[in-house]
């Protein structure tokens, strides 16, 4: 019945066509050689092409190349990635020749293809650009980045074209590469439909960005996605953007704990005498974190007028802000205590006495008595015990900060992980971080994350 099928193959129908095909790869056979290779070249409805072509695959003849490199050049991808993958260990130099080509194919998974093809047959590249479209093809982008200039073309048309997490590392490795195009490209990319590529793409910028990259970063300030903000900041923190200073300290209210912590370490980097009071106001910030960053920043501005706030920083419950604070005070004074913005700040410290923390009142009490504001024998009604949190709950915080960031991780199931993990551990950093991970654009990711937040509601309910 083998002149039927092959009969079919050439029907008005292309349901039956398609089935014809399915039955010629069951039964590959040389004889079905010529009525394939047509169908595979010619036939209007792709799926027919595309069976036809993994039809011809299967036959055992060497005339099934030349179709098969032909269809190389079909106009739907799946068609072309059938033909590579039917190629597949072929060392016909024709063959090599016309896979070459796929290698800047404009589909990113034809690409892939071509490459992991091509390396069945240990091919070397001839020159330096084949090298480079086929190291990228292959997902070697940093390889690829130290070939120079060469590599800015394949590595632009995956952080174009790719999956998330290749564009991501596409755009990684095109920071490495010294070009005033790669600055203007990854201006461009932080418009890009994915934050996870806005994300890497600002990240890069503030790694070889300029003043063009400035004034591409801040919009992004107003971005819907909070880690694209938080990037944001901190780019234009490391590109010593002082300009971006009053802008950046409007990020201090925003929403999201990691960018106000962003805005406060950007800050402390541009050191703008008029977002001083502004970091003043973020040593009252319900986060520990965001007001830790603020003390570091308030320190190294050098400036007195930031001894005041610091010094009332001395009586948060937070252990590792008194000691951010402390060390900043010493920065800019090591005679701090004799100054006169810190005797302003005692008359304040002294309802600080009352604070409910026990090390808190024992820690307000030294420095009262270190003043002259109270007399030494009063320590003695307070204790010197540093138990803020007991070593189980201070562990449990850092789990939760670690899960925390690793929901950010490119590995879906690290991220899948992670979000299972703070359901567990609960708290209300845990909860905020995993209403976020909703909006993961992985789909099994953002159901754990769902999951792990009702759990984590529960157990505080």
């Amino acid at each position: 019945m083998l002149w039927l099928t092959m009969r079919q193959l050439k029907s008005g129908n292309a349901k039956a066509r398609k089935k014809a095909a399915h039955e010629l790869w069951r039964e590959p056979t040389p004889r079905a050689l010529g009525v394939l290779a047509d169908a595979a070249l010619t036939d209007p409805d792709s799926e027919v092409r595309q069976v036809a072509t993994s039809a011809l695959g299967r036959l055992q003849v060497p005339e099934r190349l030349d179709p098969l490199v032909r269809a190389l050049h079909d106009r739907d991808p799946e068609v072309v990635k059938t033909a590579i993958f039917s190629l597949r260990r072929t060392k016909d130099e024709k063959v090599i020749l016309g896979l070459i080509p796929m290698l800047r194919h404009p589909n990113f998974t034809v690409r892939t293809s071509a490459a992991q093809t091509i390396d069945t047959v240990r091919w070397t590249p001839g020159t330096k650009d084949e090298r480079v479209w086929f190291c990228v093809a292959k997902g070697w982008f940093e390889r690829a980045a130290t070939l120079g200039v060469e590599a800015i073309a394949p590595l632009k048309l995956t952080a174009e074209t790719a999956t998330v997490s290749f564009a991501v590392r596409a755009v990684e490795a095109l920071a490495k590469i010294p070009d005033p195009g790669v600055v203007e490209f990854l201006c461009n990319m932080l418009n890009a439909a994915e934050p996870a590529v806005c994300i890497a793409a600002a990240e890069s910028l503030g790694q070889v960005g300029g003043s063009d990259a400035v004034a591409a970063l801040l919009p992004c300030l107003r971005h819907s996605h909070a880690q694209v903000r938080a990037e944001a900041v901190r780019a234009l923190g490391l590109l010593g953007a002082t300009e971006a200073s009053i802008p950046i300290s409007l990020m201090l209210d925003d929403k999201e704990w990691e960018v106000r912590r962003a805005a406060a370490t950007a800050l402390g980097k541009l050191n703008h005498p008029e977002t001083l009071e502004r970091l003043a106001q973020v040593l009252d910030d319900p986060d520990g974190d965001v007001r830790e960053a603020a003390a570091v920043a308030l320190g190294k501005t050098g400036d007195r007028r930031a001894v005041g706030p610091l010094v009332m920083a001395l009586k948060d419950e937070a252990g590792g802000v008194r000691r951010i604070a402390a060390a900043g005070l010493a920065r800019i004074d090591r005679d701090w205590v004799s100054l006169p913005e810190t005797r302003a700040a005692a008359e304040k410290l002294k309802l600080a006495i009352q604070d409910a923390e026990p090390a808190v009142r024992f820690f307000v009490a030294q420095l009262l008595v270190n003043l002259g504001e109270m007399a030494p024998e009063a320590l003695q009604g307070f204790s010197p015990e540093e138990q803020l949190a007991s070593p189980a709950i201070k562990r449990k915080r850092m789990g939760a900060n670690i899960f925390i960031a690793l929901l950010q991780d490119r590995d879906r199931d690290i991220r899948q992980a992670a979000a299972e993990a703070l359901g567990t551990l609960g708290g209300e950093r845990a909860k905020q971080a995993l209403k976020r991970a909703t909006g993961d654009p992985d789909g099994d990711v953002a159901a754990a994350a769902q999951m792990a937040l009702q759990v984590a509601s529960e157990s505080t309910s």
